[in-house]
């Protein structure tokens, strides 16, 4: 399961109940992220007085929960995307260990979860996305459910799942406001992050009929391995090849996107025709030339940002949706040593000279989203498959 807060990448949220521990061990881990800080901040300056105005923030700290809380403040004061603080509990911890397995020297990463992206909204937590062929997706969980309890106690991402892995569960959700809450039984799942984030993106893809038109559509959740690219790729060559159009969905998710992956729509890769002995031709178009939408929101960041900055600029993509979150620096995890991370920016960046932190990127068609009690509906996604429909030329 996937959990997100309105401030994006910052996907730690507090634990409820949590054992308590002296101060003394607050205060050491806080001064292990100040030093980090100071040390590995992309801005020296900023860092080094960062750390001076933080030393001893959490000496006093009572427990799991106010060091957390502190901790979330004090790192927001550095304004800067890529960094954050994740508790070996939350999601976040173990989606950035699947991301960064190698460079932690992780040898197997894997959580419990039930399939689905959650958001927490003022109003309690509410389901984004549902993975297709996941837990929650056969439990028939929708976008927009609120998620209220779990084995009759509330909600919390942290725990709510804790040792039910393979276990049949008791899930009530609020489709409708006000009416009477609903009662799913969904079976829990252990498994690595990127693993379920390719799989979700493989089952996603379809080809619909739109305006009389066939758009293929794939929602890239992850952009963070080859893996991912390649994913697309294949569709693109094999079943979306006789499509009129193509929507490609980034919202939410993560990022981690590559360069090359520009060049899936690039009119300048070459096409090449083969003739064997039985001089039947066989065209081969390595890059995809008809009309593209990139979906994004305020979630789509980082290397997803570079993707729909470039293809924004040479216009070969119409972006629909929200402008992006301007999330574009270099980060990288540090291991704490009780095994929380911390993730950090270490690395300003700029896309074809200009520097997207901050600013994002503005899109073509905007359409607002309308998460809660959506009972599966999902107005941005129709409108990018409308648009690409009407892109579709003769």
């Amino acid at each position: 399961m996937t959990v997100r807060t309105t401030h994006g990448w910052m996907a730690g949220l507090l634990l409820a109940g949590s054992v308590q521990a002296s101060p003394p061990s607050y205060a050491k881990q806080g001064e292990e992220i100040v030093a980090l800080v100071r040390t590995r901040f992309l801005d020296a300056e900023q860092g080094a007085a960062w750390a001076d105005a933080h030393q001893g923030y959490a000496a006093d700290a009572r427990d799991v929960e106010d060091f957390t809380r502190r901790t979330r403040a004090a790192l927001a004061e550095l304004k800067a995307s890529h960094t954050a603080y994740y508790p070996k509990e939350s999601p976040g911890h173990a989606e950035v260990s699947a991301i960064f397995q190698t460079f932690l020297k992780q040898k197997k990463v894997e959580a419990t979860g039930i399939g689905v992206d959650v958001v927490e909204m003022p109003a309690g937590f509410f389901v984004r996305h549902v993975f297709a062929e996941g837990p929650g997706a056969k439990a028939g969980l929708l976008r927009g459910d609120r998620l209220v309890a779990v084995e009759g106690k509330p909600f919390h991402p942290w725990h709510a799942f804790t040792r039910r892995a393979g276990k049949a569960t008791r899930l009530t959700v609020e489709r409708v406001k006000g009416a009477e809450p609903l009662s799913l039984t969904v079976t829990p799942h252990r498994v690595n992050p990127r693993q379920e984030w390719l799989a979700f993106q493989k089952a996603s893809g379809q080809v619909v009929e739109r305006q009389g038109r066939r758009v293929a559509y794939q929602h890239v959740y992850a952009c963070t391995g080859e893996e991912y690219q390649q994913a697309l790729e294949e569709a693109l060559q094999d079943t979306f090849a006789d499509a009129d159009a193509l929507v490609i969905d980034f919202r939410d998710g993560w990022g981690g996107c590559n360069p090359t992956f520009v060049n899936l729509f690039n009119p300048q890769v070459p096409q090449l025709v083969s003739t064997g002995r039985d001089g039947a031709p066989h065209a081969f178009t390595p890059s995809w030339r008809k009309p593209v939408v990139l979906l994004v929101n305020g979630n789509s960041r980082s290397g997803k940002e570079l993707v729909a900055f470039t293809l924004k600029r040479h216009r070969l993509a119409t972006l629909v949706g929200q402008r992006t979150a301007g999330a574009v620096l270099g980060g990288g995890p540090q291991k704490l040593a009780n095994g929380d991370l911390l993730y950090l920016a270490v690395m300003d960046v700029k896309v074809d000279g200009e520097r997207l932190e901050g600013v994002g990127v503005p899109v073509d068609v905007e359409v607002p989203d309308a998460l809660p009690y959506a009972a599966g509906a999902d107005p941005q996604r129709e409108k990018a498959l409308d648009v690409a429909a009407s892109l579709v030329k003769g």
